[in-house]
């Protein structure tokens, strides 16, 4: 920094005015004897006087000029103490780009200088030693070029400008030109702004990300969504939902509130049940608006099933789903016949149960009471088991020990109830009992995987005199215990039991054969997602070929909704329907029943159908088409040509002497003509819409949409070069020694006002015609009089 010149002493100004007073008095002393003297005198005295005034003026100027630069100096000082509290870094450069003044902050945020800087450098100075220092990052590659356009913008600033140094730093230059020339340069660093509002783009980027994707998830659902906010206005809707509400576009459904949705909905007849009652099915709907209890079923005009599920979240807006189940209400159906057919099969157990001649009991997991035969009835005339139906088997006890129907009982009731608790369904061999009518029983009980005892009693009073008939009575008991097994295990469902951790805990026999592909994994411990994917990746499942994780995420998802029936297609063409249910304590209990029948029924039942409807529209005799056929393609084609305005031909075709080829010739040498001459005709036949048919009789009929006239004789030509060349012999025939045809043909472009009736009519008095004039011949119908 430069330093300025310190004002002049004030003591030799002092002393040269002094000295020129001095001289002065000495020279007036010398000339004192002048002549001249008194002039000399007035001389040097007055330029004695001005020589002091100009010393006092000059002394004063000199006071003034040093109080000027001491508060220059202190003016100074305070403007540096100013920039030094600056945040930023301030310097000032002269009319010749010099630096005059700078804060240390400036000397802290300009790149590469490491020595202090002195004033008077220049500014390109003072920039090329920040490039030099490869700091500045924009002029690593260039330094000549980023330094003549930095200095350009230096000369002309404008805009501030935002630089990137090293270490992840960014410095903003603003300058400004002075007044009477010079710069003022302020660098600011904004390292952490330009982090925050890195950091906010990349918020918002991430935001906007966010928003796109809960879309893209929202339309991807397989359900019908709408959001509506706290005034019940509709601020969201998927696509899924815009489907099914065609009516109503979503740009100008977003913003309605739900009561102005649903009466748009009712001009459309949206929903069926409140056509005829609109205001009120909307007072109602209204009412229930967020606080229904459970989800809906609704039934919309194209034949869906909609389950609406709605709920009220804490914000106060109103989540609405919609799915489309018009496929679980026709598997319910279908799963309601497969449950009647297993109540027949039911009943069969329980007359097969009847039939057989040892009583029979069952108690379930509770242990209650919940079948029997009239076996055990019999065998126990003093207790009505009806009325025992759903009690417990303590309650059956006491109720036998408190009217003494079990004599080893006696004394001892409460012990003997006891001891007989512990062992139901537990003891490893039969129990003989003692009635109080002198008769023995042999009771085998056992308990089943499902936690069910079942319970074989067998009189054996004649079994304990003798012990032959005892081993027989209990290779009996043994038996009819094996056949209640087999029977219970040849039932047709598949039962099996996933606890709360969604583990199998049981499965029966049946269970496995439905699934023999996953019968490896099918063991208790197992969870139901590993035996699903292990039959899945092995081909037990068709549907899931292709997308195996797809379709094991749907199956577990039904399987824990344990909601609705799902029918599944096996290898070989079977087909299983499970029903899955939610247990008390968490776990999920499941029938499969096999109802391949039942699949295969319904298709044979398609197949018969469509098979009766063409046995319906098919001669017997000749194989082509009957009367019933003709005439209802003749209704078809009379509507579309019309419509279209084409023309529409038919051939009446008739075998002459046909009764005298039958007398001839007997009865089946006349339907193998008939044959021949059907297959004729249809062989003439070219394009799927045209018919041949046997109109009658010896009667056959041509159809020909879209023919003119010209054509339908050419095809009439045909018929009888055809036949022609045949030559079918008929020895009786008038006409000609082979058989013969009369064609009657008749072309119309149908009319509204004309029946499909019109055009046989005519075609029949052609016909006529042809027969009239000798036979072997066609006549063309002329509409003219």
């Amino acid at each position: 920094m430069t330093s300025r010149p310190a004002a002049a002493p004030l003591a030799p100004l002092l002393v040269s005015a002094g000295c020129g007073a001095a001289g002065l008095g000495l020279v007036v002393a010398a000339l004192a004897g002048h002549p001249a003297v008194g002039t000399a005198r007035a001389l040097l005295g007055g330029a004695g006087a001005a020589l002091l005034w100009m010393a006092c003026l000059y002394l004063r100027q000199t006071l003034r000029l040093r109080r000027a630069r001491d508060s220059a100096e202190r003016a100074r000082s305070q403007l540096l103490a100013t920039l030094e509290i600056l945040p930023d870094g301030l310097a000032i450069y002269d009319a010749q780009d010099r630096l005059v003044l700078c804060n240390a902050r400036y000397r802290e945020v300009v790149p590469g200088t490491t020595v202090p800087m002195e004033y008077g450098i220049q500014f390109e100075e003072v920039l090329r030693r920040a490039a030099e220092s490869g700091e500045i990052l924009d002029a690593q590659d260039d330094i000549p070029g980023w330094l003549a356009g930095r200095m350009a913008r230096h000369r002309s600033p404008a805009a501030p400008e935002v630089q990137a140094v090293q270490g992840g730093r960014w410095m903003q230059i603003t300058e400004k030109l002075l007044g009477g020339g010079g710069v003022v340069v302020l660098r600011a660093d904004i390292t952490e702004a330009v982090l925050k509002e890195r950091a906010l783009t990349e918020a918002l980027n991430q935001a906007e990300l966010a928003e796109r994707r809960l879309r893209e998830a929202v339309n991807a659902m397989p359900a019908g969504l709408d959001i509506y906010d706290e005034q019940d206005r509709l601020i969201l809707c998927n696509d899924f939902m815009a489907s099914l509400r065609p009516h109503l576009p979503v740009d100008t459904s977003l913003g309605k509130t739900y009561e102005e949705l649903l009466r748009e909905g009712l001009k459309h007849g949206i929903p069926e049940e409140a056509q005829g009652q609109e205001e009120l099915w909307l007072a109602h709907e209204m009412a229930l608006r967020g606080h229904r209890p459970a989800p809906e079923v609704r039934h919309y005009p194209n034949g869906v099933w909609m389950h609406m599920h709605e709920r009220r979240t804490p914000s106060g807006m109103t989540v609405v789903v919609r799915l489309d189940i018009t496929d679980l209400i026709e598997q319910r159906q279908k799963l309601e016949e497969a449950r009647q057919e297993s109540q027949r099969i039911r009943q069969l157990l329980e007359r097969a149960v009847e039939a057989l001649p040892v009583s029979i009991e069952i108690f379930d997991h509770q242990d209650r009471l919940v079948l029997y035969n009239q076996q055990l009835s019999r065998m126990y005339p003093h207790m009505n088991y009806a009325e025992h139906l759903g009690k417990s088997f303590a309650e059956i006890l006491r109720y036998s020990v408190d009217r003494g129907l079990i004599p080893s009982a006696l004394g001892r009731e409460e012990a003997w109830i006891a001891e007989r608790l512990s062992e139901h369904g537990s003891r490893t061999s039969t129990l003989v009992q003692r009635l109080a009518d002198g008769r023995w029983i042999n009771i085998y009980e056992t308990r089943t995987p499902e936690n069910y005892v079942v319970a074989v009693r067998l009189d054996v009073t004649d079994l304990i005199e003798q012990r032959q008939a005892l081993e027989a009575a209990q290779t009996a008991a043994l038996q009819a215990q094996q056949t209640l097994q087999d029977a219970v295990e040849s039932l047709p469902e598949g039962f099996a039991l996933f606890d709360a951790d969604d583990r199998l805990v049981v499965c029966n026999t049946q269970y496995l054969r439905l699934y023999p592909i996953s019968a490896p994994m099918i063991v208790p411990g197992s969870t139901f997602e590993q035996i699903a994917r292990y039959g899945a990746e092995r081909g037990q499942y068709p549907d899931a070929i292709g997308d195996v994780e797809a379709w094991v995420a749907q199956r577990i998802a039904d399987h824990r909704a344990a909601a609705h029936a799902v029918l599944q297609r096996l290898p070989e063409g079977r087909w299983v329907q499970a029903d899955e249910r939610r247990t008390p304590q968490g776990g999920i209990a499941g029938v499969r029943t096999d109802v391949t029948q039942l699949v295969h029924k319904e298709q044979e039942l398609a197949a018969a159908n469509a098979q009766l409807a063409l046995l319906s529209t098919t001669d017997g005799v000749t194989g082509i088409g009957n009367r019933r056929r003709f005439d209802e393609r003749l209704a078809t084609e009379w509507q579309r040509c019309g419509r279209h305005q084409t023309p529409l031909s038919v051939i009446l075709v008739d075998i002459d002497h046909f009764k005298l080829y039958n007398d001839h010739y007997g009865h089946l040498a006349g339907d193998e003509c008939l044959r021949h001459v059907a297959q004729l005709l249809q062989g003439m036949t070219r394009r799927a819409d045209e018919v041949a048919a046997r109109y009658g009789g010896e009667e056959f009929v041509l159809l020909l949409p879209d023919v003119p006239q010209a054509d339908a004789i050419a095809m009439a030509r045909r018929c009888m070069a055809g036949l022609r060349d045949a030559a079918l012999a008929h020895a009786r025939s008038p006409t000609a020694p082979v058989i013969t045809l009369s064609m009657g043909i008749a072309t119309m472009v149908p009319r509204a006002d004309r029946g499909s009736d019109t055009l046989v009519q005519a075609a029949d008095a052609a016909l006529y015609r042809a027969k009239s004039a000798g036979r072997n011949r066609f006549e063309v119908f002329d509409p003219a009089p």
